[in-house]
């Protein structure tokens, strides 16, 4: 099975923390957020019993690469989160910005729109129902990061952004 597509689940009578371990660039604001909680030493790993389903969501909104996402059991809980919900990207910039890539280095590019780290992803796509793209460049390279969010060669610039209004 490709490491991409490994998806395991940790649930308890709330909530049910999916994590994709093929996507996860271990950035540890799990771990340092909740210790309780992701202990990356335990067997599971993680525990939803240490912590109640709103602090879990708090948290599984931080994550940067959606390699940690959840379902909630509590139907209130949804309703809260369902009206966060939104469903298109935001512009970010009408130009995109030129970077440089590391290989293999897991980068994760903001698809939502809403990051303030631009072209990068800071968590803050959690609610907006769109994730970002995680990826491992082959070479070291330079590249033109989309900043529109319109592209159609996620992550990288493909000119969209000249035909916006």
């Amino acid at each position: 099975m490709n490491k991409k597509n490994i998806t395991k689940e940790y649930s308890n009578d709330e909530i049910t923390v999916v994590w994709k371990p093929g996507i996860c660039v271990h950035s540890e604001i799990c771990v340092n957020t909740l210790p309780k909680v992701y202990d990356p030493k335990g067997s599971p790993w993680i525990n939803v019993d240490n912590a109640g389903a709103d602090e879990l969501v708090k948290q599984i909104d931080m994550c940067p690469s959606g390699a940690l996402s959840y379902r909630l059991t509590d139907e209130s809980l949804k309703m809260n989160k369902k009206s966060e919900i939104m469903e298109t990207s935001k512009v970010a910039g009408k130009t995109p910005v030129i970077v440089e890539l590391k290989s293999g280095k897991a980068h994760a590019w903001c698809a939502c729109g809403h990051s303030g780290n631009q072209p990068w992803c800071d968590g803050s796509h959690k609610g907006t129902g769109i994730n970002p793209v995680v990826f491992k460049p082959e070479k070291d390279s330079k590249a033109a990061m989309c900043m529109c969010k319109q592209t159609g060669n996620h992550p990288y610039c493909d000119g969209t952004h000249s035909k916006l209004s």
